[in-house]
């Protein structure tokens, strides 16, 4: 008798051991953690007013800083905070984007590490069935 449904399945077993590690290695970069040092987190600007309001956003949707020219103060309070809303939001739409691009590039890292595994896991898996059905068949053999 051949072992060929024990290596399908140790093979099986292997390829998901691969992916786990491969998502666990991926959720671990520095970048991914919303609570870490704000260095190693995605940073996006934001600015309006020609450029006198700056608001820098990082990772995990917080602001890191605002910015504004004193020269403002005489627009007012209400067109001063509607130029802060202005530059958060453009800072968090380009977060977002960038976010957005490294969850892509995660998942493709994935899929090149993963390769050609779902091809071989399918034929290690109908190999697998068709070790089942020959023992089975064989057992029915034996006591038909």
């Amino acid at each position: 008798m051949t072992n060929e449904p024990f290596s399908a399945a140790a093979s099986l077993d292997e390829l998901l051991t691969r992916t786990q590690q491969a998502l666990s290695a991926m959720r671990s970069r520095p970048a991914e953690h919303s609570d870490g040092d704000a260095e190693q987190l995605l940073r996006a600007e934001g600015t309006a007013a020609g450029g006198l309001v700056r608001v820098v956003a990082v990772q995990g949707g917080r602001l890191a800083s605002v910015t504004v020219d004193p020269g403002l103060s005489a627009q007012g309070i209400e067109a001063l905070c509607a130029h802060i809303v202005v530059a958060a939001n453009a800072a968090l739409a380009d977060l977002e984007a960038q976010v957005s691009a490294s969850a892509r590039a995660d998942v493709d890292a994935l899929a090149a590490r993963l390769g050609g595994q779902p091809e071989q896991s399918r034929r290690q898996l109908e190999m697998f069935g068709e070790a089942m059905e020959n023992a089975a068949a064989r057992l029915v053999g034996r006591t038909g």
